[in-house]
């Protein structure tokens, strides 16, 4: 392997190089709260999910709760994804 190439512009990196390993985990979010419902309710509705859940594909469901991906970049993308890392419109004071 001579050289890898930059995720995001395809900039060569050859093997020594500078170049940086972005790793992105996304996961489900659990904020301890459990709404009240009656017990039944509560056990119908678990029971509704179960059987819901049974007809998803299971790869699906896991990215759902959990997402890892990695990604090599070159310096000039790593800055850029570093300045604006969840890519949202940014105030034209901000040169966005």
């Amino acid at each position: 392997m001579a050289s890898q190439s930059c995720a995001k512009c395809g900039k060569e990196l050859p093997l020594g190089g500078l170049k940086y390993l972005v790793k992105i985990e996304v996961y489900a979010d659990f904020d301890g709260y459990i709404a009240e419902e009656p017990l039944e309710d509560a056990e119908l509705k678990m029971r509704e999910l179960l059987e819901d859940m049974a007809e998803i594909d299971p790869e699906k469901l896991e990215r759902d709760v959990y997402w890892k991906e990695l990604h090599l970049l070159c310096k000039d993308c790593r800055d850029r994804f570093l300045a604006n890392p969840l890519g949202i419109p940014l105030p034209e004071a901000w040169g966005g």
